[in-house]
Order: C-alpha cells, then sequence, then structure tokens
C-alpha cells in the first residue's frame, strides 16, 4: 500500500512539475527559496542551467502561469498571417496607382510581425529558447522584406524611366503643357511616390529589424553571463548533500517506475527485441573482427618509414573503420526501439541521450587511439614514446567518457526533473573527476622516442622535463585549478562550462591542428617523388618546378583560410553563440562594413583577386595557344609575333585589372583622382619610368628593334630576346643578359645587323710580303671565298689592294652570307683556306718589321772585347808555372786597386 501511495505521489510531483511553469534558472534560486518552494508545492521544481548541453548556464523557462501567454509572433508565410490587409480599400487603392497588392498585403503583414516581436521580447527577456525562437522570426521577417524589396526594383524603374520620358515640367513663365500630358505626369509622380514610400518602409524596418537583433543579442549575453556567473553554497557544506540524501528516493522511485513501466510495454515484444539484440551483437562483433584484420595488414610499416602524408591519409579511414561496428549496433537497436513503438516522449530522451553519449564516446576515442596508436609506434601521428602514448591516450579517453556520461545524465536529468540538489552532486563529481584526470595528464612526461647513435647503433633516451611542453602544461594547469576552484566555490555552472568546453573546443582545436599539419605536409614536399599531387602536377598537367611551387604555396594560404572559416564557427557555437549571429558577423565581415563614408567588402576583395587570378591565367592560356598555333615562326615572323603576344598579354592584364577593380566595389571614375596623383608623380620622379614605358611602347608599334635581331648598344653586341614595356632584354654572345632600358634604344645610337634582312657582309684583312704579285694576292683571295658554300654569289666576293704596310702589301677581300650571325664561321674558314693557298703559291705573310736604335756603342763594345779576352786561353809561364815574384810584383803594380761603384743615378761612362 505504502509502494503505491509513494509510487502516486511521484507521477503526481512529475505531472505538477512537467505543467507548472519554472520562474529562474536552477542555480539563481537561493537555498531558502529552493527549501521553500519545495516545502510549497513539488511544481516549482527548476531545472539546473548547468544541465543544458553546450551552455550550461541557458536555461529556457516558459513563463509564468501568472503570466498571459503572448501570442505567437507573426512568421512570413503562416497562415494566421495571410490574410490581407485589414484596410482592403487602402490596398485596392495603391494597386490602382502602381503599388501591386500582393506587395502591400505582404509589408502591411510584416510590420504587423515586427510589431509582434517587438512586444513579446520584453515579456520573454528570461528565456534563452524563447529568444532565440525570435531571432528566427526576425530573420524571416527580414527575408520577406528582401523579397518585397526585390519586386519594387523593377517597378521603380520602370516607372522613372517613364517620368523622364514625359521631359521636365514647363518653367513658370512658360506656356503649360498639355492636360493629357499634365494627368499623365501627375499619375506618373503618384505611381514614383507610392513605390518611393512602400521602399522607405521596407528600408525603415530594415534597420527596425536589425536594432531588435542588436536587442536580442545584448540580453541573451547578458542572460548567458548571469546564468553562468550564478554560484550557490559550496559542494563542500553539508547542506546540498542533506537535500541530496532526502531527494534521492524520490528520484530514484520514479527512475524505477519509468523502468518497469517500460519493461512491461517491452514484455510482449519481448522475442523480437532479443532478436535485434542478438543481429546487433552479431553485427558488433563481425564488424569488429573485419575492421582489426584490414588494419592489421597495414600496421606493418615499410622499412624506411611512413611519411606524415601517408600517417594521415592512414587516420582518414581507419578511425571510420574502427567507429563502424559501434554505429551499426547503435543504429540497429534504435531502429528496434522504433519498429516495436517502445519509447515514447520521455523513452524517446533519455535512450537518444544514452545513444549519443555511447556515440561521442567511441567517435572520439577511436581518434584519440588512431592518432597516438599505443602499441604501432611506426604509424603514431606524434613524436612520443611508447609510454607516453599509451598514458596520454588513457587519460584523454577517460576524460571524453566522463563528458560522455555527463552529458547523458545531464539530459536524461532535464527530462526527468531531477531535483537541484542531485544535479550540484553529480556536477560536482564530474568536476573532481575531470581535475584529476586532467591532473594525472599533466604528470606524465611526454618522452620522445629514444634516437639510435650513429657510431655505436646504441639507443640514447632524452630526458624531457616534467613542465614540457610548456606552452600546453601551462594553460592545462591554469584550466584545472579554474576547474577546481569555481566549482568549490559554489560556481558550479561556471566550471562545469569550463570542463565542456576543454573537450568540445579542444576536440575540435585538435582535428584542426591535424588537418592543418597535413596540408602544411602536402604543400611543402610537393616537389619530392613520393608526394602524389606534385607527381600528378608535374606529370598530367605538365606544371613547371618553380610553378608548382608558387600552386603549392597558394593552395596552402586558401586550404588555411578554408580551414578557419569552418573551424571558428563551431568553437564558436561550442561557447554559446547562436548560429545566427555568427552568420550575421560572417556576413558582416565577408560581404562589407563600412568605415567612414566608404563600404569595405573583403568577400567582394577575395572574389576580385579570384577574379583577377582566373582571367590573367585565360590570359596566358590565350597566349600560350597564339604562340603555339598562330604565331609559329613558320607563318609569322618572330618579331612581329613577340609584338602581337605582348601586346595581348598586357592588354589581358589590364582587362583583368578593370574588370577585378569593379567587381571589387571600386568606382572606374575615381580612377581620375589616381591618374592625377600619377601625373603629379611623374612630373616630380618618375620621368625615367614612363619615358621607358613610352618607349616600350614605340619599340613594339614601329620594330626598329625587334625580337631576333643582331644589335649593336654602347659596347655591348647581342641578340634580342624580349621587349617589355620598361626594358629590352638582350643575350649577348657569352649567353649573359644585358638589360637595357627602352628609352636607350629609342634616343641612343643602336646598331641593328639584321632589320631589314638576315643577309650580312663579312670581310679579311690580310698582308703580303712585297716580293709577292698584287694581282695574284687578289686572285686567291676571291677564290677562296668564292669557293666557300656559305658565300653568296650576288652580290658577288671581292678583294682590292687596300695600302702598302710598314711591313707588307695589306689586302682587303669582302663577301656576304645569307645570316649574319654566320659570318664568324665563314671567315675563320676562308682564312685557313688562304694560309693554305699562300703556302702553296710560295707567298709569305712577314712579320712586323722593327728598327732596334742601340745607344753608347763604345760602351757595349769595350764590354764584348772584356769578355772575349776573359774567354781567350792564358799562355804558360817560363818556369814551369811557378810563381816569379819580380812578375808578380809587375802585375800588381799594373792591376788597378778597385774602386767604390758609382751612384744608381750617375750617367754611363762613356768609350772602353
Amino acid at each position: 500500500m505504502m509502494s503505491k501511495l509513494m509510487r502516486t505521489r511521484n507521477v503526481a510531483l512529475v505531472v505538477a512539475a512537467t505543467l507548472a511553469p519554472v520562474l529562474a534558472p536552477m542555480l539563481a534560486a537561493t537555498p531558502a527559496l529552493a527549501q521553500q518552494q519545495t516545502q510549497k508545492s513539488p511544481a516549482a521544481t527548476q531545472k539546473s542551467p548547468s544541465s543544458e548541453k553546450q551552455a550550461p548556464a541557458q536555461v529556457s523557462t516558459p513563463p509564468p502561469a501568472s503570466t498571459p501567454t503572448p501570442a505567437p509572433a507573426a512568421t512570413p508565410g503562416s497562415p494566421a498571417q495571410s490574410a490581407p490587409p485589414a484596410d482592403a480599400a487602402a490596398a485596392e487603392r495603391d494597386a490602382a496607382i502602381g503599388l501591386p497588392k500582393e506587395v502591400a498585403s505582404d509589408i502591411a503583414r510584416l510590420t504587423t510581425a515586427m510589431d509582434a516581436v517587438r512586444q513579446s521580447i520584453d515579456r520573454l527577456k528570461d528565456s534563452d529558447a524563447d529568444l532565440a525562437r525570435l531571432r528566427g522570426e526576425i530573420d524571416q521577417i527580414m527575408q520577406g522584406f528582401a523579397k518585397s524589396a526585390e519586386t519594387l526594383r523593377p517597378l521603380r524603374a520602370a516607372a522613372r524611366k517613364q517620368v523622364e520620358s514625359l521631359g521636365a515640367p514647363p518653367a513658370k513663365d512658360a506656356p503649360p503643357e498639355a492636360p493629357a500630358v499634365a494627368a499623365e505626369r501627375e499619375r506618373l509622380g503618384a505611381i514614383v511616390a507610392n513605390l518611393e514610400g512602400a521602399q522607405k518602409t521596407i528600408d525603415l524596418s530594415e534597420v527596425r529589424s536589425r536594432e531588435l537583433i542588436q536587442q536580442i543579442t545584448d540580453r541573451r549575453q547578458a542572460l548567458f553571463a548571469r546564468n553562468l556567473m550564478q554560484s550557490t553554497r559550496s559542494p563542500l557544506t553539508p547542506y546540498h548533500w542533506d537535500r541530496a540524501a532526502r531527494d534521492f528516493p524520490a528520484a530514484a522511485g520514479f527512475a524505477q517506475y519509468l523502468a518497469e513501466d517500460w519493461i512491461r510495454t517491452a514484455t510482449p515484444v519481448m522475442p523480437q527485441l532479443i532478436a535485434f539484440v542478438v543481429a546487433a551483437l552479431l553485427a558488433f562483433v563481425v564488424l569488429t573482427i573485419g575492421v582489426r584484420r584490414l588494419v592489421r595488414q597495414t600496421d606493418r610499416p615499410p622499412p624506411d618509414g611512413r611519411s606524415f602524408f601517408e600517417r594521415a591519409q592512414r587516420i582518414a579511414w581507419v578511425a571510420p573503420a574502427r567507429m563502424l561496428p559501434t554505429v551499426v549496433a547503435l543504429g540497429i537497436l534504435r531502429y528496434a526501439l522504433s519498429f516495436l513503438d517502445l519509447v515514447d516522449v520521455q523513452g524517446t530522451q533519455v535512450l537518444a541521450a544514452i545513444f549519443n553519449a555511447v556515440l561521442l564516446s567511441v567517435v572520439v576515442a577511436t581518434i584519440i587511439i588512431t592518432v597516438l596508436s599505443p602499441r604501432t609506434p611506426g604509424l603514431r601521428l606524434v613524436n612520443l614514446a611508447n609510454r607516453s602514448a599509451r598514458h596520454i591516450a588513457r587519460f584523454l579517453t577517460g576524460i571524453v567518457a566522463v563528458y560522455a556520461v555527463d552529458l547523458a545524465l545531464s539530459d536524461i536529468g532535464r527530462t526527468l526533473v531531477v531535483p537541484l540538489s542531485l544535479i550540484v552532486m553529480r556536477t560536482f563529481a564530474a568536476s573532481l573527476i575531470y581535475a584529476a584526470l586532467l591532473t594525472g595528464l599533466l604528470l606524465t612526461r611526454f618522452e620522445t622516442p629514444p634516437e639510435r647513435l650513429p657510431e655505436t647503433g646504441a639507443l640514447k633516451q632524452h630526458i624531457t622535463p616534467l613542465y614540457a611542453p610548456w606552452w600546453l602544461k601551462l594553460p592545462l594547469w591554469v584550466i584545472t585549478a579554474l576547474i577546481l576552484g569555481t566549482t568549490l566555490a559554489g560556481y558550479i555552472p561556471l566550471g562545469r562550462f569550463i570542463a565542456q568546453q576543454l573537450v568540445l573546443t579542444g576536440t575540435v582545436l585538435v582535428a584542426a591542428g591535424i588537418i592543418y599539419l597535413t596540408i602544411r605536409t602536402i604543400t611543402r614536399t610537393i616537389d619530392e617523388p613520393t608526394n602524389p599531387f606534385g607527381a600528378a602536377l608535374t606529370g598530367r598537367l605538365r606544371f613547371e618546378q618553380r610553378r608548382v611551387s608558387e600552386f603549392a604555396w597558394l593552395a596552402e594560404l586558401l586550404l588555411t583560410i578554408l580551414l578557419l572559416i569552418v573551424v571558428i564557427p563551431i568553437v564558436l557555437i561550442q561557447w554559446g553563440f547562436s548560429a545566427a549571429e555568427i552568420r550575421d558577423w560572417f556576413a558582416t565581415a565577408f560581404f562589407g562594413f563600412e568605415v567612414g563614408q566608404f563600404k569595405i567588402s573583403p568577400a567582394r576583395i577575395l572574389i576580385g583577386i579570384m577574379l583577377f587570378v582566373a582571367l590573367l591565367f585565360v590570359t596566358r592560356v590565350i597566349q600560350r595557344w597564339m604562340r603555339e598555333r598562330v604565331l609559329q615562326p613558320r607563318r609569322v615572323e618572330a618579331g612581329i609575333a613577340n609584338s602581337i603576344e605582348t601586346a595581348v598579354g598586357y592588354s589581358g592584364i589590364a582587362l583583368s585589372a578593370v574588370i577585378a577593380l569593379s567587381y571589387a566595389g571600386l568606382d572606374i571614375t575615381n580612377l581620375a583622382i589616381v591618374a592625377g596623383a600619377l601625373s603629379l608623380g611623374i612630373g616630380f620622379g618618375l620621368q625615367s619610368i614612363v619615358n621607358n614605358f613610352v618607349s616600350g611602347l614605340i619599340l613594339l608599334v614601329e620594330r626598329p628593334v625587334k625580337v631576333g635581331d643582331r644589335i649593336v648598344a654602347g659596347d655591348q653586341e647581342g641578340h634580342v630576346r624580349r621587349i617589355s614595356v620598361r626594358s629590352t632584354e638582350i643575350e649577348t654572345f657569352d649567353r649573359a643578359r644585358l638589360i637595357v632600358p627602352n628609352s636607350e634604344l629609342i634616343t641612343g645610337r643602336v646598331l641593328n645587323k639584321t632589320h631589314r634582312s638576315l643577309m650580312g657582309r663579312g670581310s679579311v684583312r690580310v698582308g703580303a710580303s712585297y716580293d709577292a704579285d698584287p694581282q695574284k694576292v687578289i686572285d686567291i683571295l676571291v677564290a677562296c671565298a668564292t669557293a666557300h658554300p656559305q658565300v653568296l654569289t650576288e652580290p658577288p666576293p671581292g678583294a682590292v689592294f687596300d695600302n702598302f704596310g710598314a711591313s707588307s702589301l695589306d689586302f682587303f677581300m669582302w663577301f656576304f652570307v645569307a645570316d649574319v650571325s654566320r659570318a664568324a664561321n665563314v671567315q675563320s674558314d676562308i682564312r685557313v683556306a688562304i694560309m693554305k693557298e699562300f703556302k702553296a703559291a710560295g707567298i709569305e705573310i712577314p712579320y712586323n718589321q722593327h728598327d732596334i736604335r742601340l745607344r753608347d756603342l763604345d760602351g757595349v763594345r769595350a764590354l764584348l772585347n772584356r769578355l772575349a779576352e776573359e774567354r781567350a786561353p792564358k799562355p804558360t809561364p817560363p818556369n814551369g808555372g811557378k810563381p816569379d815574384k819580380a812578375a808578380a810584383t809587375e802585375v800588381e803594380a799594373e792591376t788597378p786597386m778597385p774602386q767604390e761603384p758609382p751612384p744608381e743615378d750617375a750617367p754611363p761612362a762613356r768609350g772602353g
């Protein structure tokens, strides 16, 4: 009997809690108020703001029972608002003077809906869910006004055009116009005024809508901050423990009642349910075995190891494959419960919470294990040792499991209206477990794998400090302290919010980091042969190596921007911002914001840049097609082809720039200001640049120097390889590139050896001895030139007796070749032939003769005599070679005494 009374009491509590309004968020209630509500009426049991999924402090509560329920705000397209305006005569009158009846009806309906939303904001200011609903209704109203504005735009343009066709009204002193024209002018004026009035109403409504959106955003942010910063007594005090002990039996009894009721409902279909459960288990086991075998076959890395890209590519398919068994099993169970009709409203919410928690924990844990790969170091995506990878994987999966369980209990508690004391205890326990797991993670050393020494082959383990990496562990220590401090101080919603964001935001950032590292690995190793994208670009698309590097840099930049565009909204949603607010921020940031009197649209600027690049690419494709198909050397002269190709290139660049600037929002008429500033700059310091630019245009049009010409500019000679609007590129004979400003080629003297024709003259100068016959020499020279196959017969070669030289008779011989660039080789061949013919004819090519004049011949003669005397043989003495004292004395007397050498600057002695 008592159990029946208790069950009846619990059912009454649930019904009363469901029907009664919740006056404030759970944690906003003081202990005294909570106790008073518990004693007076169980129907006043509040929901905990910390049980929200993403923003724990935001609680959507209906208005109090004493407050009249507001009428639903008008939304475009709703049946209640599809009726025509109340003043049908006014609508017909508007339609009669140019404003369509349906447009007038829509404007009136949308205006009424906006007034209803404005009145509802003040009544629902404490309900985040209702404010979010009103925010969506305002978006629909704005879309309706935008549709009406699109309908009015062509009507306004047509009416204005008709008014302009009548011309200006007559002046005051001019004769009046015809009555029919005046009546038509008045009618058209009324139509224009009516259309302009409707447009102004739409513009005003748009301004009011944005004001309401800002008001809703401010109130939601204030409500979020208020709920998040609400405090209660510390969970360490006996207050919450006593209340939890009193409230637990009722909550447990109600849960037992729901379980028993569900079992009674499932009893008739229990065989079918068991069959579905067995099918789910079989599917889980079979898929698990298959996935494990498939993954085990790919767990063997090659001898040289896997690259980062290959390991990231493996994660892309291994992680979903490992999730597949659980996903399939949960799908079978959910289908079974729905097929057998075993869930009611509350049961559906409870099962959804359980399934979502299991799915979330499996997905995130699978990603963690796949990235860290505790048992397969060769497939690990991070540089960690085996022990560190195992410990980190355990702590991270534990944190994810605690988050999933806490999330499921939160959703179940919100569905079953769990008392506040139990929610506080659950949140307190979850926060303590979060802090414990984070502490264990931070006390784990992030060790790197040992390195093998190249000298001995031994493994050397680096000792990693406990605080390393400090950039990761220091913020985590701060977060751990915040979770413990806020929870113990009574700010339970704030502590739970921090713990949840650690899991959610951390998961998003880690996934984004892996994707970014994969992108960077692909783009920065694109020139390696193992990179498939680089091989495709160079092989199939035939990109140059330099172009491949440029494409990789651009691709990395664009993919990084795209990654940020995807990640930032996800993080903001986790922090409590609504999708509508994020959409408006991105719309404002990308599609235009005003700075003073200018409206800057980054999206239009970005699209303009992309349009410029695309048009420039098309221009290069057209140039390449013309160069290879139309302007080939056998069809068009090289100089003309270069001029046409250059003109097409610069025209395409100019057209691309104009189109891109126009799309980006820059008024072309404003270029007059730029032109004025440019003219001022030309007057001060850009004369040479403009001079070279104009000279380049003259070279391209007049073509005094063209590509392929052989010119002499100053002391340099070479072939013209490229002519641009600023300079000309000349390739000298030593393969060097000479950059000459165009103004020097226009204003200076330039020798162009191939301006009109490639035919040129070559010459040879040779000398013969004075004993040779001049006519014979001339005949030999002409014969040698004529015999060469590359020498033209018309004009014929020739030779002349040029001059009487100091040592020889000088002759000059000339000839003509079809290509002047080959003249040097022909000259060499002719000189060799002349040498052979002169030797055969006995003609000498003399050396240069020089007269040598010797000064101070007397001194030279004396020196020669002395050398001759010294080298002459000496006679034998009469006494058999013995020295004679008397003779020795005489020789000594005749031998002069040695004297000091004369100074270096003394004049030489003359004579012997």
